[in-house]
């Protein structure tokens, strides 16, 4: 009866052990898919309007963690050229259309010029704004899709 405690501490320590792994291969592992989660780059890909080429195929790509980056590749068809770029980007909320939006602002420290505004339909598709952060009105398609 005196080893009952002792019985049952050894009992709570063995049902806290890891099982099935060698030292080391838990913790890594862990480690890894943590790893994989902030380095995550998202890229949405359309084809939007273009006054003097058949379209201009863009592929914007974010990176969320450590820093709010993204890449930016404007392939002008039927023209053969590819115009790269890359920056940071903000995060907005709201517009005058709609104060609940959410709105990413390409290079937000740099010259209005080099500014890009892109609204969030859903998390699968973005909607390229003006540079006034309104909608691009007419009947042409300005939003990119989530490459999944």
């Amino acid at each position: 009866m005196k080893y009952l405690p002792l019985l049952f501490v050894c009992a709570v320590l063995a049902a806290c052990q890891h099982t099935g792994t060698k030292a080391g291969q838990g913790d890594r592992s862990a480690t890894a898919s943590g790893d994989a989660d902030t380095a995550i780059w998202i890229t949405y890909t359309g084809t939007i309007p273009c006054a003097d080429c058949n379209g201009i195929m863009m592929e914007l790509s974010l990176h969320r963690q450590p820093e709010l980056r993204f890449t930016l590749k404007e392939t002008y068809q039927g023209k053969n050229q590819t115009f790269p770029s890359e920056g940071n980007y903000s995060i907005q909320h709201g517009t005058t259309a709609d104060p609940a939006a959410t709105v990413i602002l390409l290079n937000p420290d740099k010259d209005k010029n080099l500014q890009r505004y892109f609204q969030q339909v859903d998390k699968n598709e973005l909607k390229m704004l003006d540079g006034d952060m309104r909608e691009i009105t007419g009947n042409n398609n300005y939003t990119l899709k989530k490459v999944l």
